[in-house]
């Protein structure tokens, strides 16, 4: 594989001061999209945003992440959705993740289920916070030829995801934790809500599962 390099950019003004974060840009790649990293180490969480969001969408969880020992990167979407997540995802192991994994808020984890069909590059977890069910394509079976640790969650009244719809997605992927709480906030928006610990809750538990020791 050619080595991967990635030109410094300009912080975001919501990661300004945080120590250990760095952006960063692809040098020939027409609309990428900027790269946020934060922390170190071998494990690795890749943060995705909804449709319109950029890097600062899940800056709270990044960081917390980060100082709990993650190693993280986030991002403003490039032309290429796919490409930018790849991107991201290779950031982070040519920068010391020996295992990565994947979160994204509504279109974000949308597209991120919808590729574990490509399975040369698998992350070791996928986390679909507020997935959309009516974009993503998902049959029974989806995600069943996938043996790395998942989980959909969402709240009940969502109105583009909803307890109802987030079971439908589900229905691909039959090995996946659902996680559903109280309320209509979405994606990000939930961590920072009134049930925002239970999801917390969630994420690190999925995240506890996805980088336990083989055998432990």
């Amino acid at each position: 594989m050619p080595e991967f390099t990635a030109a410094p950019d300009r912080l975001p003004s919501c990661f300004q001061g945080v120590r250990r974060a760095g952006a960063y840009r692809l040098p020939g790649s027409p609309g990428g999209g900027r790269l946020v990293t934060l922390g170190a180490g071998p494990r690795g969480v890749v943060f995705a945003p909804i449709s319109w969001g950029d890097a600062c969408e899940w800056a709270a969880e990044a960081k917390r992440l980060a100082a709990d020992g993650y190693h993280v990167v986030t991002f403003d979407w490039g032309t290429d959705r796919r490409r930018t997540l790849f991107d991201a995802t290779r950031l982070l192991r040519a920068h010391g993740a020996t295992s990565v994994a994947w979160v994204g808020g509504c279109m974000g984890g949308t597209l991120m289920l919808g590729m574990l069909t490509d399975r040369t590059a698998r992350p070791a977890g996928v986390a679909g916070i507020s997935p959309l069910a009516s974009l993503g394509g998902y049959s029974a079976g989806n995600g069943s030829s996938y043996d790395g640790e998942l989980l959909l969650l969402g709240t009940a009244d969502d109105p583009l995801s909803d307890e109802g719809r987030l079971r439908e997605v589900a229905h691909g992927f039959p090995e996946a934790e659902v996680t559903v709480l109280p309320g209509s906030l979405h994606a990000a928006e939930i961590f920072a809500g009134p049930h925002g610990d239970a999801a917390r809750r969630s994420l690190d538990g999925f995240l506890g599962r996805t980088f336990a020791p083989a055998g432990g």
